[in-house]
């Protein structure tokens, strides 16, 4: 036993040998490597910084008016960025509360209650909505589901008590609104979260499932007191890179959000995100308005940078307990 092992070390060591000789031998191959990563890294060290020089007379004349102000009329400035920052925090978080809601539903149902020859087609379906284009969510949600909450949700919702102070006045209402909006993102983020969540929720180790289960612990208890507590790092995780996406959806926030710049806290009332904004604003921009623009970017790449951040370091989190358990 111990000479074959010496001689599988032999043998190893005379593989690692050969290996590192001829990746050696191999200089311009290393070279290449070297210079794609440096191109990557100037291509994204230029973009970056290039966006900030282009917002930096905003950030140096009116540092806090693009984020407290509520103006955006006037053709000089200065620009008020609030009606956005507080549109684009609305649609994304009622957004999530959908998403996670109907995708929480969706991973678990995925992973334990369907029939194993369904379980992938069921996934696959769902993930293939990721490959729809935002504008087709846009127009669907414009063509068909803005008439529809009109003519039969809108009022419903205005039967409700306080529906004034939630919703606003119902005479004011035409449509397109940011509960339309944030709806149609809760469609488009679901995916996104159903993905990873199906795979953390998959994870959990079956040991602790079985070990419930002898216990007499009914199918529901599992889920509720072992599969959710076990994998809650990962679906915060999974809740915060959605929610990262939804904060930088464009196109179909711009055709049904209803694209008015006012600070809106009725959820029925048209409104504006920052990403749609800047989309429907930036073709006839000039002067210090492009600086605004340009800010406002800045304002969402760091919301979406950070909250990535977020997610990869709960699903690292969560993948370090599992290998734990």
């Amino acid at each position: 036993m111990i000479e074959e092992s010496i001689s599988d070390l032999e043998i190893h060591g005379q593989v690692v040998e050969e290996f590192g000789s001829s990746t050696t031998s191999r200089t311009w191959y290393h070279y290449l490597l070297l210079a794609a990563c440096v191109l990557f890294a100037a291509v994204s060290v230029g973009f970056v910084g290039s966006i900030f020089q282009k917002s930096l007379p905003t950030w140096l004349h009116h540092p806090a008016t693009i984020i407290t102000g509520s103006g955006w009329q006037s053709p000089t400035g200065p620009f008020g960025g609030l009606a956005m920052i507080v549109g684009t925090l609305e649609t994304s978080l009622i957004a999530l509360v959908i998403a996670v809601l109907i995708g929480l539903g969706t991973s678990i149902s995925i992973v334990f209650f369907l029939p194993r020859r369904l379980r992938n087609i069921v996934a696959t379906l769902v993930e293939l909505l990721a490959a729809v284009p935002s504008i087709v969510y846009g127009l669907w949600g414009f063509l068909v589901l803005a008439p529809w909450m009109y003519k039969s949700v809108d009022p419903w919702l205005n039967s409700w008590p306080f529906a004034h102070t939630l919703f606003g006045d119902p005479s004011q209402q035409y449509g397109p609104s940011l509960l339309l909006a944030a709806i149609v993102l809760g469609i488009m983020i679901l995916p996104t979260f159903v993905a990873i969540s199906r795979e953390v929720i998959a994870v959990v180790p079956q040991d602790l499932i079985e070990a419930s289960l002898s216990l007499g612990a009914t199918r529901w208890q599992v889920i509720r007191k072992v599969v959710l507590p076990t994998s809650r790092i990962g679906l915060f995780g999974a809740a915060f890179l959605a929610l990262a996406r939804a904060t930088g959806e464009t196109v179909a926030v711009a055709l049904i959000a209803g694209g008015v710049a006012k600070v809106q806290f009725h959820l029925l009332d048209p409104g504006t995100s920052i990403a749609s904004w800047i989309a429907t604003e930036f073709g006839e921009a000039q002067g210090n308005e492009i600086s605004a623009l340009m800010a406002l970017g800045v304002l969402l790449m760091l919301l979406s940078f950070s909250l990535s951040l977020v997610s990869r370091w709960l699903v690292s989190r969560q993948r370090k307990v599992m290998a734990q358990v």
